[in-house]
């Protein structure tokens, strides 16, 4: 079970808190050697409740360092330009979709289109991409030592999941049953590519199965424990 260590933020597992006023999506937080990653802010309509409770929680996860988007969709980064210019830190998100907030690229579906049109997400000042290299759409990077960033396009072109330790965070690659199995995402029209959607679902179960990962953390899901079955 989550439980609270001071602040308002919730311990899921060591050096992973989930936080409670991100509005819109589930926001988190890992805490690295000298570093504190914030996952998905949310919408921009709660940034003030946010800001105070980070900086309430500053005793169990340091200031923050980083800001990580999983996705360019405004229930997860609408507030990440705000808390940047707040922090003085960069933002890391998947270069496919950094490219869809500057406005280079247009949005992958009409629906999408449309709900940008209605509430466009502000480009952060400092953004680092996260790019994967021609060939090789899965291939692995880490942001921090520890927090590795696993390209997971489908939803949107640039998504990325992250794994700290046990802890994974699959944005909305993929939705999450109670018993921890993973599912597409059950909004069908956001998701902008179906092909590499089952492909990233795939990378994922992949991932469970072959390390020690013992949570799943979803943007609209609540932290899920991985049932795993013993071998007979």
């Amino acid at each position: 079970m989550k439980t609270t260590l001071g602040g308002t933020v919730r311990r899921i597992t060591d050096r992973c808190f989930q936080l409670d006023h991100s509005r819109g999506a589930n926001g988190y937080v890992v805490v690295g050697e000298g570093r504190a990653a914030v996952i998905d802010p949310g919408l921009a309509s709660g940034f003030a409740k946010l800001v105070t409770e980070l900086r309430d929680s500053e005793s169990q996860t340091g200031p923050v360092t980083d800001i990580v988007l999983t996705h360019y969709d405004p229930d997860h980064a609408g507030a990440a330009a705000r808390l940047q210019r707040e922090l003085d830190v960069p933002v890391w998100i998947g270069a496919a979709d950094a490219a869809i907030l500057r406005g280079e690229k247009e949005a992958p579906s009409g629906v999408r289109r449309v709900m940008n049109a209605l509430s466009r997400v502000k480009n952060p000042a400092e953004v680092r991409e996260l790019s994967t290299p021609t060939g090789e759409p899965h291939r692995e990077s880490e942001i921090f030592p520890g927090l590795v960033v696993i390209p997971t396009p489908g939803h949107t072109p640039g998504h990325v999941a992250l794994q700290w330790g046990p802890v994974l965070f699959v944005g909305d690659s993929v939705s999450v049953a109670k018993n921890g199995t993973l599912k597409q995402f059950s909004m069908g029209p956001l998701i902008s590519d179906k092909s590499l959607a089952v492909a990233s679902e795939a990378v994922l179960n992949e991932r469970i199965a072959a390390t020690d990962v013992e949570w799943i953390c979803a943007g609209h899901n609540p932290p899920t424990r991985v049932t795993r079955t013993s071998a007979a």
